[in-house]
């Protein structure tokens, strides 16, 4: 589901919002699976695969504090620089930074932001994927309920027009899968989301794949890693000899999924979540965990690794490139050596 957003765009979500109150409350109106939502690129998703680059944003966490809404015009400038250009942006979550935790209002000016900045400063296809800051009101601390309009994943899905949280798209002979792998914890731990995609998501994958020419090359684009080592400099996640990684950090779901990829021709898996960067070759698929377009949340590098994004350059015989570019922004001095909000 491509987004270009407009000015036009941003009058008409307001006036959609009412509209979807009713339906916002209940949080299982956002996770049925319907198979009309996979999508094509058009014409260009028929036929063999044919070489085009793609961008890789993820963790872009927009905000007025910290200048972070220049820094994300920054971001699209650059891409909008790059040469050969990119066919599309691909955004891995994390979208706004934060609507998991506060209210409602500046929940929706974040996402009104964030279309805004894109509508002002790309001309390019804009492919979104959900993660867990864009989750309106999960944590206790927001003072959201079901019954609060936009609640959960329905206010992502209003300003993004979605019609459910996952999907897929063809383009010049390559498949992408969009998946939503942010699901309900406890409201009132530091991390009120686990990592893996639910039932409904699964059923809707295996079908997906299952209809996949074996041959055709598959990008999947997820927010929390399946494969990481990411988390292994943390000494806090060692307890009594052994490694503790919360399924807030790892998708729980890994082995499922691994066994569903068997077969078919995943070439690259993308996520984000722990703005940093890793490369892993595992059990076939590559998997890639880029740095955050905010770095360490618009004050400077996160363990460092610089603010940017990923260029993947896919060729025709099936085979990607990647690199990771660091697009040159440094953070305000107010917001350096600022603790993470």
């Amino acid at each position: 589901m491509p987004t270009n957003f407009t000015r036009r765009d941003l009058i008409k979500s307001t006036l959609a919002g009412a509209a979807l109150a009713a339906l916002a409350g209940c949080e299982d109106t956002v996770t049925i699976s319907q198979s009309a939502s996979s999508t094509t690129g058009g014409a260009a998703a028929s036929g063999p695969a044919r070489p085009f680059r793609f961008v890789h944003l993820t963790d872009i966490h927009v905000q007025h504090e910290r200048d972070g809404d220049k820094g994300f015009a920054a971001a699209l400038r650059a891409v909008e620089g790059l040469r050969p250009k990119p066919d599309f942006i691909l955004t891995g979550g994390d979208l706004v930074f934060d609507v998991l935790e506060i209210g409602a209002d500046r929940s929706r000016m974040l996402f009104e932001l964030y279309k805004k900045i894109i509508a002002d400063n790309t001309s390019l296809p804009v492919y979104n994927t959900l993660g867990n800051h864009d989750v309106f009101g999960w944590h206790e601390k927001s003072g959201a309920t079901p019954a609060t309009a936009g609640y959960g994943k329905a206010m992502a899905m209003e300003y993004l027009a979605w019609s459910q949280t996952y999907h897929r798209f063809d383009h010049k002979g390559w498949r992408f899968f969009c998946l939503d792998n942010i699901q309900p914890g406890d409201r009132t731990s530091k991390y009120p989301y686990q990592g893996f995609i639910d039932g409904p998501q699964l059923e809707w994958l295996k079908a997906e794949l299952a209809a996949t020419d074996p041959k055709m090359p598959i990008v999947f684009c997820e927010h929390i890693p399946m494969v990481t080592v990411t988390n292994y400099d943390d000494q806090a996640l060692i307890q009594d000899k052994e490694w503790r990684i919360s399924n807030a950090f790892v998708c729980g779901d890994a082995p499922t999924r691994l066994k569903l990829y068997e077969g078919k021709n995943v070439r690259l898996c993308l996520s984000g979540h722990i703005h940093q960067r890793d490369r892993i070759e595992f059990a076939g698929p590559t998997f890639i965990n880029d740095g955050a377009v905010c770095g360490g949340w618009w004050r400077g590098p996160n363990h460092g690794t610089q603010e940017g994004f990923g260029i993947i350059d896919c060729h025709a015989d099936g085979t990607f490139t990647h690199q990771y570019h660091d697009y040159g922004w440094e953070p305000t001095p107010e917001a350096k050596g600022k603790k993470k909000a």
